[in-house]
């Protein structure tokens, strides 16, 4: 994002495809705007050129080169100005193409002037970054793609984001889950409001509640006045929770009664604050199994989810990777002004075979670091290299790996004179071996995930007889 002028220029230019919509004449009514509408990429830099504008104005339909074109010009002319790109189907995949493209906002149709001035004043009202800092859009790289996967992320995001609810999303680390709810609050009701992020992994709880809920003058030692928390500064937007599973019992209860009641205390107060905002919470683990374990509450769980959206991991996206590359290739020339223009089949091939353990997460890094060590304009093989050593070390684990309890057809051998409790206890430690995911062994076996917890809960304080179960 570019830094921003909080004084707009008096005109509003309109690139649009020639002699095609959208019309320009409610534009008059946003600032008292005079619309200057052109119908070529080459008046509209010619213009940029010519006269300090209020915005700039791209119908979706003139194409992501003029689109990116306008970016780049504006940014070396004209850098306070916004560039806005006008929706053709209202789509999120439209949305997210325009901020990859380096759009500062994107407006889906149909059109009036208070929503574009009301757009224009939030994007005057953003702090500056750096020069030279990435476009908005790519926070949404992890969107890119037209997999059968990611497609129905999007749909999913597109739903969504036509309420005002909370939000639960599931996936792998790496996999992009704050940018999903970042583009959930973009699309959403409450976009023209703060998005607010905390990672709940990263705090203890006394500083996770400080933070969250403020507290009041003298509520311990150093309160020197009143402070207020992450959801009065989300009230009316949206409060990402990001690593929900490893917040502490005490903290889910507080979360639980906001939740519920819309309104909390401060640490050391006693009026009641008011609040309404949407909560997107988001985690790496089996929040069911963790129910299960007794370390996360299920109230609070049916609370968060009244819509869940697991985002695919990149071994089930594999197609995508070709576009993901081509999306941050792009994003490291345009930070570091770089000539890279892509990698070569046999690079391709090392990356397509690999199974990225650490998503999309670990493939940016990994094209990053190759674009670094190139010595020529494409990435070649030699730039992933490391893969086959992941690849080769993984499989060294897995033959170093202890042998499992099971015999051949995975049987298990229980002598005769064996208690049922014993040798059932042999049987589900065997399938735990077999199954590493608790929520899949218990399907197996046959029995509830919070019975199969219990089973092992006895089998640790030692409950039954000895056995391999007892470290399971």
């Amino acid at each position: 994002m570019r830094s921003r002028s909080r004084e707009p220029g008096r005109r509003c230019l309109l690139l649009r495809p020639a002699g095609g919509p959208p019309g320009s004449r409610w534009l008059s009514g946003a600032f008292g705007l005079a619309p200057l509408v052109v119908d070529g990429e080459a008046e509209a830099l010619a213009a940029i050129d010519r006269e300090p504008l209020a915005a700039i104005l791209v119908a979706h339909s003139a194409g992501p080169a003029a689109v990116a074109s306008l970016v780049a010009w504006a940014g070396k002319q004209q850098p306070d100005v916004p560039v806005v790109v006008l929706g053709a189907a209202g789509t999120v995949q439209e949305a997210v193409d325009a901020l990859h493209q380096g759009a500062d906002d994107y407006l889906a149709p149909p059109f009036d002037a208070a929503t574009l001035l009301a757009r224009l004043r939030r994007l005057a009202a953003r702090p500056a970054t750096s020069p030279g800092g990435p476009p908005d859009g790519t926070a949404f790289t992890a969107l890119v793609g037209s997999s059968p996967a990611i497609r129905r992320v999007l749909t999913a995001i597109d739903k969504i984001s036509r309420y005002k609810t909370n939000v639960l999303v599931l996936g792998e680390s790496g996999t992009g889950k704050e940018l999903i709810a970042r583009a959930l609050h973009a699309r959403g009701l409450r976009r023209q409001q703060l998005f607010v992020p905390i990672n709940c992994a990263t705090l203890g709880r006394e500083l996770l509640e400080n933070e969250l809920f403020g507290h009041e003058k003298g509520a311990f030692t150093g309160a020197n006045e009143r402070k207020k928390g992450l959801f009065e500064h989300a009230d009316g937007g949206t409060l990402f929770l990001d690593e929900i599973a490893e917040m502490d019992p005490s903290t889910q209860a507080r979360l639980l009664r906001v939740l519920e009641r819309n309104q909390f205390r401060r640490v050391g107060g006693t009026v009641k604050v008011k609040v309404d905002l949407s909560v997107i919470a988001a985690t790496n683990r089996d929040l069911e199994e963790a129910i299960a374990a007794g370390k996360f509450r299920e109230d609070l769980y049916y609370r968060l989810k009244v819509v869940t959206l697991h985002v695919p991991p990149l071994r089930e996206r594999k197609e995508d990777i070709p576009a993901l590359i081509d999306a941050f290739i792009a994003d490291f020339n345009q930070r570091n002004d770089g000539k890279i223009r892509g990698i070569s089949p046999p690079a391709m091939k090392l990356v397509m075979e690999y199974d990225w353990p650490g998503n999309v997460r670990e493939l940016k890094n990994a094209v990053e670091s190759a674009a670094i060590l190139a010595s020529a304009e494409t990435i070649e093989a030699e730039g992933f290299s490391d893969l086959g050593r992941r690849r080769a070390a993984a499989g060294e684990a897995v033959r170093a790996a202890p042998p499992r309890p099971l015999a051949a057809g995975g049987l298990v051998s229980v002598p005769v004179g064996t208690s049922l409790a014993d040798a059932e206890r042999e049987l589900i430690a065997a399938t735990l071996e077999r199954y590493r995911n608790r929520r899949d062994a218990a399907r197996v076996l046959g029995l509830g995930l919070r019975t199969l917890y219990t089973k092992l809960r006895l089998y640790r304080r030692g409950g039954t007889g000895g056995g391999s179960a007892g470290t399971a």
